[in-house]
């Protein structure tokens, strides 16, 4: 089974790793135990991560392994029509699909990586379940990057009863800064916020511009203009670090019609004329129908209006 499961991840250029579900119940009291020491904002913490906290209903005995995937993505472009020419937007990888990517992966999995093994997702905190399993080391901006992928790809997490080997005398421990960060300090002067403190290993979240342009609200006072150049997410502290390879793009072939752009722009909440049907099926093909309520602001920004 094993060597099926590896041959599956080589042909498709993933990474594989697995171990005992006591990793899970490892990663998150490491969440927990930073949120008591103040490190995790607690308000970030209440919409962000308490689903993180759910446990499939099968016992250890029936899906006893846990295991993370590594796939490689790229960024995305989509394109708006304004007068006089197109803007280009670009989405951070992940962002396209990101729900529908585990369930695609998993059915895979299901059915040419452990064939004949049950497959369930895992929901836990990917990026310290992934450390913990040796998949992936932390950079300064608490961003964290894959052998031969840098920081650019999607984590997936599931739980099998796949017959696989792992130790179960013992838990890897978190993983500590990756060395290439020391002394390095690139991420930290060009984030727009402030959100990487190089004095210490975890991001403010709190601070930081993904957290804003994902939710719905006015842009905090202090954040600049000139900060936004992502649709959603950021891209800046990723995209200038030498421990990456250079950023992979695909372009969707989503368009936003003139029609559609002006909606955008126009956004004050209430989305009921027709061109709010074309915009919502293009974030349905986007995998981003949660995002209706940001996209006119975000979009806003990165035109200066």
């Amino acid at each position: 089974m094993e060597e099926t499961l590896r041959r599956w991840a080589a042909a498709r250029g993933y990474q594989v790793g697995w171990g005992s579900r006591q990793v899970v119940a490892a990663a998150r009291g490491d969440v927990a135990r930073r949120l008591a020491l103040g490190e995790i904002d607690e308000g970030l913490y209440r919409s962000e991560m308490t689903a993180l906290g759910g446990e499939s209903e099968a016992s250890a005995a029936e899906l006893p392994t846990v295991m993370v995937v590594v796939q490689p993505r790229p960024a995305h472009t989509v394109a708006f029509e304004l007068e006089g020419g197109q803007k280009e937007a670009l989405l951070p990888p992940t962002y396209v699909r990101y729900r529908a990517t585990f369930g695609e992966v998993g059915r895979d999995l299901a059915e040419h990586g452990l064939p004949g093994a049950r497959v369930e997702r895992l929901d836990a905190p990917l990026k310290t379940v992934a450390a913990r399993l040796g998949l992936v080391r932390y950079g300064r901006n608490h961003v964290t990057y894959a052998a031969g992928a840098g920081s650019y790809f999607q984590l997936l997490g599931y739980l099998t009863d796949a017959p696989l080997p792992w130790d179960g005398a013992g838990i890897p421990p978190e993983r500590a800064l990756m060395p290439e960060c020391e002394g390095c300090g690139v991420c930290a002067s060009v984030c727009p916020t402030g959100a990487i403190d190089p004095d210490r290993m975890l991001l403010h979240a709190e601070r930081c511009l993904t957290f804003f342009n994902e939710n719905p609200g006015p842009w905090p006072a202090w954040l600049s203009e000139g900060a936004h150049t992502s649709l959603l997410g950021c891209l800046l502290c990723q995209a200038c670090c030498p421990a990456n390879p250079e950023l992979p793009r695909e372009e969707t072939g989503v368009v936003f019609t003139e029609r559609e752009t002006a909606a955008l722009l126009a956004d004050d909440g209430g989305r009921g004329e027709p061109a709010w049907e074309g915009i919502r099926a293009k974030l349905e093909r986007l995998g981003q129908p949660t995002s209706e309520g940001v996209l006119g602001r975000n979009l806003r920004a990165l035109v200066g209006r």
